[in-house]
C-alpha cells in the first residue's frame, strides 16, 4: 500500500475542507472572476469557484452519479456562471453549513476527503492564476495522502515496478507492486501533489531525478479523473 513514512497529525477533513474555502475566500473575493486559469484550460476564475460551490451542493443533494466527469462539472457552469466571486464564495460558505452533516460517501472514505481533495488542487490553481503564492506545504502534504493512495493502485494495475518516491523535504511515500525490481525519484512535495492532480506534464515528469527510465510509471497514467496536462504549469 502507498505509505505516508512520517505520518503528520491525524487530520479533520471537515475542518480541513473548510480552510480551503476561507483561504480562497481571503485572496479570490475582489479578484477578476474573468482571469483566465492557465491549470484549468478555457476556465476563468468565476468558472473554478462554481465549480467548488457546485461540488459542495452535489454532495448535499446526492448528486453524485458521473461524479467527476466532464457532464457532472458542466452542470455546475449551467447552474451558476452568471454569479460574482463574492456571491459565489458567500454561497458556499452557506452550503458548507449543510454538508457538515454528511457522513458516508459511496465511494469510501468520507465526504470530506472527497470534497477536501478536489477543493485544494483548485486552490492551488487558482493561487496560480492570481500570483497569491502556493499552498500551504502542511496542506500539499495532506493531500497526498489520498492521491498517493489512489496511484498506487494505479501502478499495481499497470504492473509497473515498486517506485520509492522521496522529497527533498523529508518525506518518503512507496507505491506500486512490492517485489518486482524497483524504480526511485527524488521530486518536491509540491510539485508531486501537483503532478498527481494532472497539473504537469508527461516532460515535466520525465525530468524529475529518476533511478532510471521512469516510462513504465509515466505510462500507467493518473487515477481518474486525471491525465498529465497537455502543457507545462509551473504553479
Amino acid at each position: 500500500m502507498s505509505t505516508l513514512d512520517r505520518p503528520g497529525t491525524p487530520s479533520d477533513p471537515l475542518g480541513d475542507y473548510a480552510e480551503v474555502r476561507d483561504r480562497i475566500a481571503g485572496f479570490v473575493s475582489d479578484a477578476d472572476g474573468a482571469r483566465p486559469v492557465p491549470a484549468c484550460p478555457g476556465w476563468q476564475v468565476r468558472d473554478v469557484l462554481v465549480h467548488l460551490l457546485g461540488v459542495c451542493e452535489d454532495w448535499v443533494n446526492q448528486r453524485l452519479e458521473g461524479y467527476a466527469s466532464d457532464e457532472w462539472t458542466d452542470d455546475h457552469l449551467r447552474r451558476h456562471a452568471s454569479r460574482s466571486p463574492r456571491d459565489l464564495l458567500t454561497a458556499w460558505a452557506e452550503c458548507l453549513e449543510r454538508f457538515s452533516d454528511l457522513v458516508t460517501s459511496p465511494f469510501g472514505g468520507t465526504p470530506a476527503r472527497w470534497a477536501f481533495g478536489d477543493a485544494v488542487v483548485h486552490e492551488a490553481d487558482l493561487r496560480g492564476a492570481l500570483d497569491a503564492g502556493r499552498v500551504p506545504h502542511d496542506v500539499a502534504r495532506l493531500a497526498l495522502r489520498g492521491s498517493t493512495a489512489r496511484w498506487h493502485d494505479v501502478l499495481v494495475k499497470s504492473g509497473s515496478p515498486q517506485l520509492c518516491v522521496r522529497s527533498p523535504e523529508g518525506i518518503e511515500w512507496l507505491a506500486g507492486p512490492p517485489g518486482r525490481p524497483g524504480l526511485e525519484v527524488e521530486v518536491p512535495t509540491y510539485d508531486l501533489f501537483r503532478a498527481l492532480a494532472g497539473r504537469r506534464s508527461r516532460e515535466q515528469v520525465r525530468a524529475w531525478a529518476w533511478s532510471r527510465d521512469p516510462e513504465p510509471v509515466i505510462g500507467a497514467g493518473l487515477p481518474y479523473p486525471f491525465r498529465w496536462s497537455i502543457e507545462s504549469i509551473d504553479d
